[in-house]
């Protein structure tokens, strides 16, 4: 092999095309040359930049393994051979490799070396007279205490350098709190026969134990055959094997056959009018009509309100919030995996214009807050009509109907289809979460996912293990609306005593909030410019993020104002125009504290600790105080003190998004997921690019929402109304029933 090398490297002198290699290795040592030794051979007289210049410029680290298996010697050295030659396939090999960096790790700063090579380039190379394809591996590397492993038996020695160290290497997924990339990574294109294994060994032989800017820590390699692709690959994954995703398949392709049977009788029928009110009354033919996908179409983009009482600036401030969750969700992951420029993020994410996406979790605090309203509104109204009978069974049931579903449909996807849709250097990371929704399906049925997932210690928000990461809300909220009726009926029943019982359940959960920050000693929130925040980010997110004894205050206070609301909807609340805008006043000082509050803790070199003070009472009340906030907005805007905010809120054209936001919700994480780990490449960020692909994903997210409310979620509530219709539309039917017999008996 050493010899093969040699020639090799002799041959290079004659090639102009490789010249520049040859120069990168020998400019700074003419006794040397061009020899290239041997790894297991002391490497303590070669001067230690002679081995970082060869590393840089190196596309291929099986050329100098020694411990590897002897089919990747072979081809390599096949490889090598090929490309001294400059045929065609081996210059496309050696092109879509990444490079080796220096300074891997640079710990005085956030930059993180990626070279991800050409990944589509790799998988189509086929040399002809050899049984092997190209295959793209990811290598990553990690930073650890040398001392960390002095004991440790899983670790052992790869090399030797001139600093006596020995090198670290393991197997294994990357793990880290936020992302795979965080983690410096480089893609070579190697031959399908090496392992990850093999290049594992390779790449730590060439690394060894280097000391990261004279500190006391080693490099990791960590690879993985997950993370490594070719061509043959990708083609036996094929969705053929997997017997449940070709079952829903099936039945999805069913349901679209019943959508378009649906819409074609409907269309048929309306297109040739009969005097017969038989078809119309037909029970058969109303449940055939519940999946047409014209009437569907015509009930999403209808601008008249379907509910009566509704509170129309909800339909304002749902869209506004629906698009700014995106564009937190779209901004986490943009900076947080694949990004030329970590530095500038990071320093981005300390500027004030930036706070509404960086700090901006509290977000998903409004839906509580409407979802809590909601029901005490309508629920108290129910009970207003049927004189304070409180049908139970039925009030669960609508829910679950209303929501599952759709809820099902998107989760069957991801179970199953998902991870078929798409390669990428990390799809990895989608096949994973596939994976992991797919074990853990029962527990999004039964809505408890927010608690099954976190008994995993090494979930968190990024590890793939938690498989529909933002599911978590939607276990939180409907375990929220089992426990509503414990506050609902005794407001409408026991006024006094609703009131107390509620407000002293409401401080009980703040006090409880309290108490999980003092004693675990959380950060308040997501603090992505501070290590120490940000290495507590699973804990947080286990003991108060996803819990949902935490997150019910702003629920609680939505309860009570739809109360109120509701006691008052046929009257208008008179307050005295100052105390009006000391009202708005406080409200907008309360909101820009929540946002901004964190700002003066961003620097860490400024506020090295943050004040228990300042953490405990921010990461207790900033939710709630921003759920008083939109309190206050719907509040004013209901009972005519919103002025121009409530105009726009409450305009038509948010109607048919309003109506699209809970399947916004559910598969535009899945999209954004899936377009930033089929990436080919690292993005440099800046606020023209970030905007542009946020507004894109944004349309595309509300494109995919409204084929998902058409074919599923609107059918399912036209059959919930069939099937358990209220009294207001038994009469409704009662009433169609009496003009359809006279419209006939004139006909005949």
């Amino acid at each position: 092999m050493s010899a093969a090398l040699l020639l090799f490297c002799h041959q290079l002198q004659t090639k102009g095309l490789f010249f520049y290699v040859l120069m990168a290795i020998c400019f700074n040592v003419p006794k040397i040359g061009c020899q290239v030794l041997p790894m297991q051979a002391s490497t303590k007289n070669i001067p230690h930049q002679v081995f970082v210049d060869w590393l840089i410029q190196t596309s291929s680290p099986t050329a100098l393994a020694s411990n590897i298996s002897e089919h990747c010697i072979h081809h390599t050295q096949y490889y090598l051979t090929a490309l001294n030659r400059q045929q065609s396939w081996a210059v496309k090999m050696y092109e879509s490799s990444g490079r080796l960096a220096e300074q891997l790790f640079n710990t005085d700063s956030q930059n993180v070396h990626h070279s991800t090579g050409l990944f589509d380039e790799c998988l189509s190379i086929q040399p002809e007279d050899e049984p092997f394809q190209g295959q793209y591996c990811t290598v990553f590397f990690e930073n650890e205490s040398v001392r960390e492993h002095e004991n440790d038996h899983d670790y052992h020695s790869q090399a030797i350098l001139e600093t006596g160290k020995t090198a670290v290497c393991k197997e294994g997924e990357p793990k880290e709190h936020k992302s795979n990339f965080l983690m410096p990574s480089v893609g070579f294109c190697l031959p399908s026969t090496c392992s990850a294994s093999d290049l594992r060994s390779a790449v730590a032989q060439l690394v060894g134990q280097q000391l990261i800017n004279k500190t006391n820590f080693t490099m990791v390699v960590i690879t993985n055959e997950n993370y490594c692709y070719s061509q043959n690959k990708i083609n036996t994954n094929t969705i053929r094997d997997d017997k449940l995703a070709m079952t829903v398949i099936t039945a999805f392709c069913l349901l679209i056959a019943l959508v378009l049977t649906a819409t074609v009788h409907e269309i048929w029928s309306g297109a040739s009018p009969s005097c017969s009110d038989v078809a119309q009354q037909n029970f058969h033919i109303k449940f055939l009509h519940c999946f047409s996908a014209k009437r569907n179409c015509r009930m999403l983009f209808s601008t008249k309100d379907d509910v009566k009482d509704s509170l129309a600036c909800l339909h304002g401030i749902r869209v506004v919030t629906t698009c700014w969750i995106v564009l937190i969700h779209v901004a986490g992951e943009f900076t947080q995996r694949m990004s030329y420029t970590k530095q500038l993020d990071v320093k981005n994410a300390s500027r004030w214009e930036f706070q509404i996406f960086t700090n901006g979790l509290f977000a998903v605090d409004t839906f509580f807050l409407m979802s809590g309203l909601l029901v005490a509104f309508t629920q108290i109204r129910q009970l207003d009509q049927h004189e304070g009978f409180f049908n139970i069974k039925r009030f669960y049931i609508r829910r679950f109907v209303r929501l599952t579903p759709v809820y099902a449909s998107v989760q069957l996807f991801l179970a199953t289809l998902w991870s078929y849709v798409g390669t990428g250097p990390d799809w990895n990371y989608v096949q994973q979460m596939s994976k992991s929704v797919r074990q853990n399906l029962w527990a999004h049925m039964l809505y408890i996912n927010n608690y099954v997932a976190v008994i995993d210690q090494q979930s968190s928000l990024s590890n793939p293990s938690t498989g529909m990461i933002e599911a978590w809300y939607l276990a939180c909220e409907m375990q929220m609306f089992w426990i509503s009726p414990l506050f609902v009926y005794p407001l409408w029943r026991w006024r006094k005593t609703g009131l107390i019982w509620t407000t002293t359940c409401l401080l009980f959960f703040l006090g409880f909030c309290m108490a999980l920050f003092i004693a675990y000693d959380i950060p308040p929130t997501v603090l992505f410019n501070r290590s120490s925040a940000m290495q507590k980010l699973d804990e947080y997110c286990r003991k108060h993020y996803h819990q949902t004894i935490a997150r019910i205050p702003p629920y609680v206070m939505g309860i009570l104002l739809g109360w109120l609301l509701h006691k008052n909807k046929d009257s208008k609340i008179n307050i005295n125009r100052f105390l009006v805008i000391a009202g708005w006043v406080v409200s907008s000082s309360i909101g820009l504290l929540v946002i901004y509050g964190m700002m003066p803790y961003l620097d860490v070199a400024k506020t090295p600790v943050i004040n228990s003070f300042v953490r405990v009472s921010y990461g207790a009340f900033h939710r709630s105080s921003w759920a008083m906030v939109v309190a206050w907005l719907i509040f004013s805007c209901t009972h005519g003190y919103g002025g121009y905010i409530h105009t726009f809120l409450s305009s038509k054209f948010f109607l048919p998004l309003s109506r699209l936001s809970y399947a916004v919700y559910l598969v535009h994480f899945a999209y954004v997921k899936a377009y930033v780990s089929h990436m080919r490449k690292p993005m440099y960020i800046t606020e023209y690019y970030f905007f542009t692909s946020y507004l894109g994903i944004l349309m595309i997210a509300f494109m995919l929402a409204s084929v998902v409310f058409v074919i599923m979620e609107m059918p399912f509530m036209n059959l919930d109304k069939l099937l358990f219709p209220n009294s207001r539309e038994i009469k409704k039917t009662k009433k169609e029933g009496v003009t359809g017999l006279l419209t006939k008996n004139k006909c005949h």
